[in-house]
């Protein structure tokens, strides 16, 4: 479902409804009844805009999805392919200001991907071209001699993986939160994301 113009402040409220309660339990775990309560409309309301619960799921998902961005400098140090201890740091900044400092856009990506059949074409719509972008990157700093023995897509999906990993994983074994800023974040990660690229520093 394409994302429409010129919403009501009715369709936003029920849209924001949804997006609280998918990523915080699941598209089955959601009724329509709970979005309708928390958005303060009734059912008949709410399926006058979405008429199925699988419509609802798309248009919370992209209104996440669609805020992601990507800074033209990254881009173009990624076109230019500067050197990997330039663009890591800010392929984890990237990361961390879309993705992990916003986790209800990473629930929804999960639930998207697990939940909801056919939603991960969505998903792949607005972040694909994130991907290809990252991964063609590696693949040209392979070429020069820059990583070894990484295939190009795990270099892409290792550095959300990793950043998505540690912080969940720390909550789930700890109940913590990790508590880490951006300025300790985006050092530490990318450190360690180097050091698993195999990475050659350049004289």
């Amino acid at each position: 479902m394409k994302k429409k113009a010129g919403k009501t402040a009715t369709e936003i409220r029920i849209v924001e409804a949804a997006v609280q309660l998918f990523a915080r339990k699941g598209f089955k775990g959601t009724s329509t009844r709970d979005i309708s309560r928390l958005a303060r409309v009734n059912e008949v309301t709410l399926f006058r805009y979405f008429p199925r619960k699988a419509d609802l799921f798309r248009a919370a998902a992209e209104s996440r999805l669609s805020g992601v961005r990507m800074g033209r400098d990254l881009q173009s140090k990624l076109a230019a392919v500067e050197p990997l201890q330039v663009t890591v740091p800010m392929l984890t900044e990237f990361l961390l200001e879309n993705f992990f400092n916003s986790p209800q856009l990473a629930r929804l990506i999960f639930v998207a991907g697990f939940e909801v059949p056919g939603a991960d074409r969505m998903v792949r719509e607005y972040l694909g071209p994130f991907f290809d972008v990252i991964q063609g990157y590696f693949e040209r700093c392979a070429a020069k001699g820059w990583i070894q023995d990484v295939e190009p897509s795990i270099a892409t999906l290792s550095l959300a993986g990793v950043v998505s990993a540690h912080q969940n994983f720390y909550r789930l074994f700890t109940e913590q939160e990790l508590g880490w800023n951006m300025e300790k974040s985006v050092p530490a990660y990318a450190d360690f994301l180097l050091g698993a690229l195999g990475h050659k520093r350049l004289s």
